[in-house]
């Protein structure tokens, strides 16, 4: 599927982000190892507390979650039903540089974030409320492993016409990990080049792209940094 990454990849396999490397640990104890002293790593307390600061532990609804990236394709946490929607007020932006999971420091790759302004369609995944805070405190471990995210409520216009509140991830401007400034080329030959211990920037497109088309949507954004990845790599095996 991706010939060109199995050329040009490391001998070492990714580690996938998966429930049980979340729950034991796993992707914790890789970020710290890959990142210096491991300090912007939260700790599972931390990490708790962040969530508690938007959803208590005692809260008795079910919990929605608006997916824009990965959270499409590889959710993680289990759910019990999916709609297609549409926010207001953030658009997706390769904007999150990444040292750890999908580049190394002296490569930093990079992931998508919600920036403020426009428009962004994606999916709208249910949490039962039998399950929905213990699957919040999972999916914390992966969306605010090292607080470049700031959790947020938003309101998801469905497909069918009604409107929900979501959880949803949108870029800290404060963060040293946001990236404000870079130009598309300069994003496309990071996204096809860089690799971390989860896998690489440009699995991460592919994956994305797809799973939008799966669904019937389509991002310009996306596959204009696609064209420029291929222009730059006509060797990589895009679509």
């Amino acid at each position: 599927m991706f010939v060109w990454y199995l050329q040009t990849s490391m001998s070492s396999s990714p580690v996938p982000i998966s429930r049980q490397s979340l729950a034991d640990g796993t992707i914790q104890k890789l970020a710290r190892e890959r990142d210096g002293d491991g300090s912007s790593v939260l700790s599972d307390d931390d990490l708790i507390a962040s969530r508690r600061q938007l959803i208590p532990d005692d809260y008795p609804d079910d919990i929605w979650l608006f997916g824009y990236g990965s959270l499409i394709w590889n959710p993680t946490v289990e759910v019990s039903d999916k709609q297609l929607g549409r926010i207001y007020g953030y658009h997706r932006r390769y904007c999150l540089q990444t040292r750890i999971g999908r580049g190394t420091p002296e490569l930093p790759g990079l992931i998508l974030g919600l920036e403020r302004g426009g428009c962004c369609t994606g999916q709208a995944l249910k949490l039962d409320r039998s399950i929905a805070v213990g699957e919040l405190d999972l999916l914390w471990k992966r969306e605010m492993i090292n607080s470049s995210y700031q959790p947020k409520i938003v309101k998801v216009h469905l497909d069918n016409g009604t409107m929900i509140n979501a959880v949803t991830f949108v870029i800290d401007p404060k963060s040293p990990s946001y990236v404000s400034d870079m130009s598309m080329d300069e994003k496309a030959q990071v996204i096809a080049t860089a690799r971390g211990f989860i896998g690489t920037s440009l699995e991460y497109l592919e994956r994305t792209r797809d799973s939008l088309i799966e669904l019937g949507l389509r991002d310009p954004y996306l596959d204009e940094l696609n064209r420029r990845i291929m222009a730059l790599h006509p060797d990589a095996d895009l679509k």
